[in-house]
């Protein structure tokens, strides 16, 4: 709890003074047209002049993200709602190369319309908060980042991440990321999470490699996903916004731990591609500092159930639709 009531005023401090940017921050250079009085034939002429001021050098707000968040799996028509979540994230740069963010997510779990009489329709489930700070420019278009995360109150689900990552972009059309992670785990086995997403882009267009694991250190439980992604431009037509996301799964399993416990998926795929997302991604610019967005995706996949073995399979539905607001500065 100290953890978080340190974060969480840490995050009110820093977004109370103003909003965040997704992405790596650029520094900003101001150009000024300052009027020159020139002399020609007796005639003075005054010719604008291109003044470049130097980008802010201290601490700064670049951004602020929040809106609510909602998985739902089960896709039971008077079912519960899913995993839901209130997010809200800040983002900040320092000088020319630093950047940093800090994120927390407050999680809650839906009850299914059978107990709505007896319990409220969402309960408490667990927090999640992370602190995260990268260089940027190293050797031109590198970075390199350093993140702690927490996650507290979910029933056996309790952590600390210490990660690293590794960012690069040595074209215009070449980018991606590299992430590792220890977890110390709250009553489990640690474990080591890797993530790894190169990606190619032309003219908006674009298409990545995602993979994605998490390999016990003190058993044989890990799970990996392995995705072909494919991403469209925006398109904007008078503030409004719209791209789209493709997440063809080739892989997706899990290994049980020493116990028999599955680790992470409950089911896993028995061939490519029988998982399948798609996401809308959609916003208005209410002004040049805040626009509200929507993104909805909707994912359909064949599983094989993981304790019955290959021959049952269950055909699975999935939406995830997130919404809010973000402010950049």
């Amino acid at each position: 709890m100290k953890k978080l009531a340190f974060l969480l005023g840490s995050l009110l401090l820093v977004g109370a003074t103003s909003y965040a940017k997704e992405t790596i921050v650029e520094p900003v250079e101001v150009v000024e047209e300052v009027a020159t009085p020139v002399v020609q034939d007796d005639i003075v002429v005054v010719q604008p002049t291109e003044v470049v001021t130097e980008p802010a050098t201290g601490l700064r707000v670049t951004g602020v993200k929040t809106g609510l968040w909602s998985e739902n799996r089960s896709g039971k028509k008077d079912g519960d709602l899913g995993s839901n979540s209130l997010r809200l994230y800040t983002d900040f740069a320092y000088g020319k190369d630093w950047t940093g963010g800090i994120q927390v997510r407050r999680y809650f779990d839906s009850n299914d319309k059978a107990s709505y009489g007896e319990k409220s329709l969402f309960e408490k489930d667990k927090t999640r908060a992370q602190v995260s700070i990268t260089r940027n420019n190293i050797f031109d278009n590198y970075s390199l980042g350093l993140s702690y995360e927490f996650q507290s109150g979910g029933v056996g689900d309790n952590w600390d991440k210490y990660g690293m990552e590794f960012g690069f972009a040595p074209t215009a059309w070449l980018d991606g990321y590299l992430l590792y992670q220890y977890v110390a785990a709250n009553g489990g086995s640690d474990a080591n999470y890797v993530e790894f997403q190169p990606k190619f882009s032309w003219k908006g267009w674009g298409v990545s490699y995602y993979f994605e694991g998490e390999f016990n250190t003190e058993d044989k439980g890990e799970y990996t996903i392995n995705q072909i992604r494919l991403f469209t431009p925006t398109w904007k037509y008078n503030g409004f916004g719209i791209s789209g996301e493709y997440r063809g799964t080739i892989s997706q399993s899990g290994k049980d731990d020493v116990g028999g416990k599955d680790y992470g998926i409950s089911t896993k795929m028995d061939k490519p591609f029988e998982v399948n997302r798609i996401y809308a991604n959609m916003s208005y610019d209410i002004n040049k500092t805040a626009t509200v967005f929507t993104n909805i995706g909707y994912e359909i996949g064949t599983w094989q159930v993981a304790e019955t073995g290959a021959n049952n399979k269950v055909d699975s539905y999935q939406t995830i639709v997130e919404m809010g607001v973000k402010f950049k500065f």
